[in-house]
């Protein structure tokens, strides 16, 4: 009766002790997968603050080729990419492509901005990781037809 009443006891045990790591392992996955999320909502707002900053240009259309957007089209140039720090601490970095003039709305001539975020693989290297990409389009406010 001892040696069943302690084998009960220790597969009560065993059984606790899975469950206890199965809810644990669910706890540290979920926040994980919050954390990615944090990470990418920080890149997409980042992504769509540079957007708005592109929209600036389109009551001074003619200079956006001259602004620094133009050159910020190399990742691996410090000089042509931005930067910033996310809310949750990681480096950003971003480059912006300005497309050739098409028709873009209601046949007004404007330019698609392509906007692609990186975050650093390793801050010794000089590889980076894609995280999301804002294309914008803007037109010429001042142009009439």
């Amino acid at each position: 009766m001892a040696t069943g009443q302690t084998l009960l006891t220790l597969a009560s045990i065993v059984l606790l002790a899975i469950i206890s790591m199965n809810i644990r392992s669910m706890y540290v996955q979920s926040v994980q997968t919050t954390v990615n999320s944090q990470h990418t909502a920080d890149a997409l707002n980042y992504g769509r603050d540079l957007g708005e900053r592109v929209q600036s240009y389109v009551f001074n259309y003619g200079e956006i080729l001259n602004s620094r957007y133009a050159s910020m089209n190399d990742i691996n140039d410090p000089a042509g990419r931005d930067s910033t720090l996310s809310p949750a601490n990681k480096m950003l970095y971003a480059t912006t492509e300005i497309g050739n003039e098409i028709p873009v709305l209601y046949n007004h001539q404007g330019r698609l901005i392509t906007i692609r975020i990186y975050e650093r693989n390793d801050m010794n290297s000089n590889q980076f990781d894609f995280l999301a990409e804002y294309i914008t389009a803007i037109t010429d406010l001042n142009e009439t037809n």
